[in-house]
């Protein structure tokens, strides 16, 4: 908050007012740890404003506005086909198509969820996309590149460790029922028990990333404090 109020106010007083603003949401914020007031919520709410406000302003400014300018100045121009016309006029008939959302009476019609079913389209790719890409192949190329023998003393241990970490952790969500043949009923004793040693190294990824998020939000807990210490009241 100290940051946004002095990107538009600097200088002597608005810098002291810029601080004592900030200590005083801090201080709101604090009371939440005596019990849920209203303090807290009025401080939640100027956070979550100022936030929703900021980023729809940067998106106005640095995205929408230069799209719909583009948008209209190459619909002005008349392209020379009428295929270039028609992928000039996708765009637009899709964002009317969102509009029409905002509509009482046409927000339910085919039109009006056509924009809709091509957002969550192309946001199903893209999150797809990116976990394969960046976690599931560079998780397998990891496990494939652990073992080779050119590490010295017992490195090669921690390789052990993720080939056998990645396939049990895969082997935790196989879900196949058993044959009734000898090798097929060991086969299936093995996965199983190799899948529950996977869980285990799943909760300790679970556990790691816990730790993680603990760790920073401690160390978010010491910069505010080292704010109204140092900057505030100027003790230390």
């Amino acid at each position: 908050m100290d940051a946004l109020f002095n990107s538009f106010c600097s200088g002597g007083l608005c810098d002291a007012l810029g601080v004592w603003l900030a200590a005083l949401l801090t201080i709101l914020v604090f009371t939440y740890l005596v019990r849920d007031t209203f303090l807290f919520r009025i401080a939640s709410a100027l956070l979550v404003g100022t936030a929703i406000g900021f980023v729809s302003a940067i998106v106005i400014r640095d995205i929408l506005l230069p799209i719909l300018l583009q948008l209209i100045e190459n619909i002005l121009t008349l392209p020379d086909s009428w295929l270039a016309l028609v992928l000039n006029l996708i765009p637009v008939l899709l964002g009317v198509s969102l509009l029409i959302k905002l509509t009482p009476n046409f927000r339910n019609t085919t039109f009006s969820n056509l924009g809709l079913a091509y957002l969550f389209g192309i946001g199903a790719a893209l999150a797809i996309g990116g976990a394969l890409a960046g976690a599931l192949a560079p998780q397998l190329t990891a496990t494939m590149l652990a073992l080779t023998p050119q590490s010295e003393g017992f490195d090669w241990l921690n390789g052990l460790l993720i080939v056998v970490g990645t396939l049990g952790a895969f082997l935790a969500f196989r879900f196949i029922q058993p044959g009734k043949l000898p090798w097929q009923r060991a086969y299936d004793i093995v996965t199983k028990s190799w899948g529950t040693l996977g869980r285990g190294f799943i909760m300790v990824a679970f556990g790691a990333l816990l730790a993680s998020l603990i760790t920073a939000r401690v160390s978010a807990l010491v910069g505010q404090l080292y704010f109204l210490l140092h900057d505030w009241l100027g003790l230390i």
